[in-house]
């Protein structure tokens, strides 16, 4: 394997123009606290960027009702869709998240791949193949093999990406190649999971139907043809390995063997270092096993890490302070203000828009039973707050774009934004978030001091009512369902509000102390 690593880092000298954003972790339902699979995801995006969130009802459709895609191919619309929360990141093709009614969610990474043709036919599916599996899938397994049959039939238009699609028994990993390549691995149910924008499937068990979803055009066969994967070499066929685009040859990736990201959170999750020369000889694993069961605070921990405590970490003013009569004629590692903004690319960085936990209850019905930890901008400096997927009404303050009044003029006007879109609105979740980070982010130490703790009693809080909230909500239930969903959408509501209060009295609290 060692020599195999070697060969490929000297063959892909590749310059990559690919952004490198988002990350998600899924730990599956025996290595997580509830006993549930849990899912955790930061969305980066870079540029002028605005989050707005949606309530999107279910429908029945009539018969020759079609989608189009952007493409130009029409796909037969299905009789039934589902209900959605919609997490809507304005003009990207590749950003929105969504989590349906029966708890199926599905976001993405960009995996850069090393495909240079990809087949399309109709120009392709890209935008709405995640919507899709959203409004039809009622288990991930579900989503897996929908996205697949979409894929088979048109292709897929970007270099690569990665979908996370879970449900509360099942996490599934699909990674995709520009074209019509792809292979599905269910996550194990006793192991973690963590995406950085590179694929992690490695071998493929063609015969395993249980944790194997693969297209129909056969990836091994193509990667052989393509020169891509050697079968006489007598290493077995590694997806990653062979359809992976290396972002450069003297990259992090190529000198470590690893993206730190999938380092340091293997590193956090089972408390084991893996070294720079084993990594070389054989990569990092698909999976691995956490040293305890993950819990949802666990995962918020993840999402906010800058490698603090690791030789990739940022050195604290208080560290620098120690280091200055030593240092001669260097500077040690990322001596910066902003642990956010290194040459390191940490797990929750400056581009992060939102961050989302999707938590499984099972000791509530179906209807009511799942969970949405929403953060708005960057898990480090905000909270997140539980949204009941259920709820009958997004939070005021969440979709503030001038003349977009529902989901369906969103959807419309999503590549084709409306005057005032990316207008600064002091009354809207998203700036009065972002008003907050760009204040304290030039005074990062001093201001996490006030910042963190206040937004950590908040969260400790709602774990500490959770229970009490949701024997409430169950009670309402046994006797009106739709009482329990009034119940958690009120309470949401407040939780929402109360952050919002929160972040503003901080702001203000920072605008005194370092700008007055």
């Amino acid at each position: 394997m060692r020599k195999k690593l070697m060969v490929l880092f000297a063959l892909l000298i590749l310059t990559s123009t690919a952004v490198y954003p988002c990350s998600t972790i899924i730990v599956g339902k025996k290595a997580s606290t509830d006993g549930t699979v849990l899912f955790g995801h930061n969305e980066d995006d870079g540029g002028r960027r605005v989050v707005n969130v949606w309530r999107v009802p279910g429908m029945t459709h009539e018969q020759g009702e079609i989608i189009t895609l952007r493409g130009g191919a029409e796909i037969s619309q299905v009789d039934q869709t589902w209900s959605l929360l919609w997490f809507q990141v304005n003009d990207l093709p590749f950003s929105d998240c969504y989590v349906n009614e029966w708890g199926v969610t599905v976001a993405s990474d960009g995996c850069a791949s090393r495909e240079d043709q990809g087949e399309l036919t109709e120009g392709g599916i890209g935008f709405m193949l995640r919507r899709i599996v959203a409004e039809r899938a009622r288990t991930a397994r579900d989503g897996v093999e929908i996205a697949g049959k979409l894929l088979d039939t048109y292709g897929y238009t970007s270099s690569g990406r990665t979908l996370i699609i879970c449900d509360d028994e099942e996490g599934w990993v699909l990674s995709i190649v520009k074209g019509k390549h792809w292979v599905a691995q269910r996550v194990p149910d006793d192991g973690v999971v963590f995406i950085p924008n590179m694929y992690v499937i490695r071998e493929v068990d063609f015969k395993d139907k249980d944790n194997f979803i693969v297209s129909s055009d056969n990836v091994r066969d193509y990667a052989i043809q393509r020169g891509w994967y050697d079968p006489k070499s007598g290493e077995p066929f590694d997806f990653a390995y062979s359809y992976m685009r290396v972002p450069h040859p003297k990259g992090k990736f190529v000198q470590r063997g690893y993206d730190t990201r999938q380092w340091r959170a293997q590193q956090l999750v089972t408390g084991k270092t893996v070294s720079v020369e084993e990594a070389r000889g054989k990569g990092l694993p698909f999976a691995v096993t956490p040293e305890k069961k993950i819990g949802v605070a666990d995962i918020m921990d993840i999402l906010r890490d800058h490698y603090e405590g690791t030789q990739y970490g940022p050195v604290t003013k208080k560290e620098l302070a120690g280091m200055i009569p030593q240092v001669q004629g260097g500077v040690p590692r990322n001596i910066v203000i902003n642990p956010n903004n290194t040459s390191e690319r940490a797990i929750c960085t400056m581009s992060t828009v939102h961050s989302t936990i999707v938590q499984y209850r099972d000791n509530l019905p179906e209807d009511i039973n799942c969970v949405v930890w929403t953060c708005f901008g960057r898990p480090d400096f905000n909270a997140f707050v539980p949204w009941y997927e259920c709820i009958t009404k997004i939070p005021e303050q969440y979709n503030n774009t001038p003349g977009i009044e529902n989901h369906e003029q969103a959807l419309k006007y999503h590549f084709d934004p409306v005057p005032g879109t990316f207008e600064y609105d002091p009354s809207a979740a998203f700036w009065i978030i972002n008003d907050l980070e760009n204040l304290a982010d030039a005074h990062y130490t001093e201001a996490a001091e006030i910042i963190i703790p206040v937004f950590s009693d908040f969260e400790d809080y709602q774990f500490h009512i959770q229970k009490e909230i949701e024997n409430t909500a169950l009670r309402l239930h046994k006797k009106d369902p739709e009482a329990a969903k009034k119940y958690l959408t009120e309470y949401t509501h407040s939780r929402s509000a109360k952050s919002l209060r929160l972040t503003k009295e901080l702001t203000d609290t920072i605008k005194t102390k370092f700008y007055h």
